[in-house]
C-alpha cells in the first residue's frame, strides 16, 4: 500500500510537470514563430496594397490567453502608420492563430490589459508594451509549480 500511493503520488506530479511543460514550450513556440516570421516577411513586406507587415508578435491575455498576431501598417511601417502592438477588432485582422495554456495553468504577474512581446526584421530587435528584459511566468494552480520564459531586448528567448 506504501508503494503504491508513493507510486501514485509520483505519478500525479510528474503529470503536472508536463503539462506546464508543454504549456511552456507553446509559448516558446509561438515566439520563435514570430521572429521566423519577422525575417519571412522582411523580405517580402507587402500584404495588400494598403497594408504592409512591420512586426510580428505575441499577445499575452490573462489568464491563459496567447495570440500570434501581424503588426500590420497602412502603407508604410513608421509611428503615424504602425503601433506596434496587437489590436484586437481590426480590419485587416492582426490575429493569426489564438492558443490557450491548460486549464490548470495561468500566466502570472501580467500587466492590466495583457503583454504584447514584437519581434521587428532584420536586426529581430525585440520591443514590449512593458520594459525589456521580459520574464513571463507560467504558474501551476495545482502543485505550486511555475515556469519562467524570459526574452531580452535583442530577442533571446531563455526557459528556466
Amino acid at each position: 500500500v506504501l508503494l503504491s500511493a508513493i507510486t501514485l503520488t509520483y505519478n500525479r506530479s510528474s503529470e503536472r510537470q508536463l503539462i506546464l511543460f508543454k504549456d511552456q514550450a507553446l509559448v516558446v513556440g509561438l515566439l520563435n514563430r514570430a521572429k521566423s516570421l519577422a525575417i519571412q516577411k522582411y523580405q517580402n513586406p507587402a500584404i495588400t496594397a494598403d497594408y504592409v507587415f512591420c512586426a510580428f508578435g505575441i499577445h499575452f491575455g490573462a489568464p491563459r490567453e496567447v495570440i500570434l498576431f501581424a503588426d500590420l501598417g497602412r502603407g508604410s511601417c513608421n509611428p503615424a502608420n504602425a503601433n506596434y502592438r496587437y489590436d484586437a477588432g481590426v480590419v485587416p485582422p492582426e490575429a493569426l492563430e489564438t492558443k490557450s495554456l491548460d486549464v490548470r495553468n495561468s500566466f502570472s504577474g501580467l500587466p492590466a490589459g495583457g503583454l504584447d512581446i514584437l519581434f521587428i526584421a532584420p536586426e529581430l530587435m525585440a520591443t514590449s508594451s512593458t520594459d525589456l528584459p521580459v520574464t513571463l511566468t507560467i504558474d501551476s494552480a495545482v502543485g505550486g509549480l511555475s515556469s519562467v520564459v524570459t526574452v531580452s531586448a535583442a530577442g533571446q528567448i531563455i526557459t528556466d
